[in-house]
């Protein structure tokens, strides 16, 4: 199952409020994302902003970067 199609699954699942605006990924960095969104729709959890934050290697000094 490609990206978008997983997104709109687990958007579809969770709601908008759930809702992940992806940047560019690496084809690995892709499957790591389909895999834990598959894993929260399989378990019915939504992925936690925290796992997100990982995941994005999101850095709090630069304001550039929105989750």
């Amino acid at each position: 199952m490609n990206l978008q199609k997983i997104l709109g699954i687990y958007v579809d699942k969770f709601g908008e409020d759930y809702d992940i605006s992806t940047a560019t990924l690496s084809e690995e960095g892709e499957m790591v994302l389909i895999s834990m969104l598959t894993k929260a729709i399989s378990i019915n959890k939504p992925i936690s902003k925290k796992k997100l934050i990982e995941f994005f290697g999101y850095d709090e000094n630069d304001p550039g970067i929105i989750i």
